[in-house]
């Protein structure tokens, strides 16, 4: 692992193509978290735990965004600004790791599954702060994600063959995560959004890195060997934090808070292709369907503009 509002009035008037392609970006950010779980897994396997993984993705990222700001893309934000932005990459960071110690604490499934919580969360936080109730479609779409996360996650398939494993503390720290990548998708589309999405990004990450180190200090001190753990670093940072980062932050603030959240539903489709690809995961009907369902919640997410469309004058 592992973002947003205005008026949605306003985002609303965005030219057609433009709001293709925040769509399509917003979808391409679910789908690079989607992948950086299965991506971790292969550094995992070289011996590296996850908080070291977390700090060498960070600061890959880090480095990354720095050298495509410097080079094309220089600052020119407030202190007060740069702060806020930090702020939600803090966020991201801390919901990333919640999510992994749910996962210890939970099956995989149960931990998807309540973590995806988000999508209804972001919806709710929009339709406050813009004070203006989602559609229907946006609605259904909510739902069925959420109905469908049941599936995909192989929640449905342990609840049948009777090997849920349900702690009350993983279950607060996985909701914990929801609320926190809620926050964090909803503010990307709140804060400094007149900056450059890589300008954007890259402070996010300078808040990512300070947190990561603070919390996982023996990175610094020789727990880990440095320089093997640099290609999965690299690999991890573009994946689960450049490309992802970037494409919110330049989604976010075209779309409203609920669209972008169920676009960025397709996370956990691209981490079922992923493991069935690079693990050779088993696929089962039931998290076939929840795949489905939550593909077609994206399409019914966009009804409204369909139907507006295809309207008369």
């Amino acid at each position: 692992m592992p973002t947003t509002s205005g008026a949605i009035s306003a985002k609303n008037t965005q030219p057609a193509s433009g709001r293709f392609v925040a769509m399509i970006l917003a979808f391409v950010a679910g789908a690079s978290f989607g992948l950086a779980g299965a991506v971790s897994r292969v550094v995992a396997q070289q011996g590296f735990t996850v908080s070291q993984i977390v700090v060498a993705q960070t600061w890959s990222a880090l480095i990354i965004l720095g050298a495509l700001m410097i080079v094309r893309f220089r600052p020119r934000m407030s202190a007060k600004e740069a702060l806020m932005l930090m702020g939600v990459g803090c966020a991201q960071i801390l919901s990333g790791f919640c999510y992994y110690t749910a996962i210890s604490m939970l099956s995989v499934g149960t931990a998807v599954a309540i973590q995806f919580q988000y999508v209804w969360i972001v919806v709710v936080i929009a339709a406050v702060a813009n004070r203006k109730l989602p559609s229907k479609w946006v609605v259904l779409a909510t739902a069925l994600i959420i109905f469908g996360t049941l599936f995909a996650s192989g929640l449905a398939g342990e609840f049948l063959a009777g090997g849920l494993q349900m702690s009350p503390l993983g279950l607060a720290i996985a909701f914990a995560c929801a609320v926190l990548y809620g926050l964090f998708i909803f503010l990307n589309g709140k804060v400094a959004t007149e900056h450059h999405p890589v300008t954007r990004s890259f402070f996010m990450m300078v808040g990512g890195v300070m947190l990561a180190s603070i919390l996982c200090p023996g990175f610094y001190v020789g727990e880990c060997d440095m320089m093997t753990i640099v290609p999965g670093g690299i690999a991890m940072g573009l994946i689960s934090s450049v490309i992802p980062c970037v494409c919110l932050a330049a989604s976010a603030s075209k779309l409203p808070g609920g669209l972008v959240a169920i676009l960025t539903s397709s996370e956990l489709p691209a981490a079922v292709l992923a493991g069935f690809l690079m693990f050779g995961e088993e696929v089962t009907p039931l998290i076939l369907f929840g795949v489905v369902l939550i593909l077609v919640s994206i399409v019914l997410s966009e009804m409204d503009s369909f139907i507006k469309k295809k309207a008369p004058s």
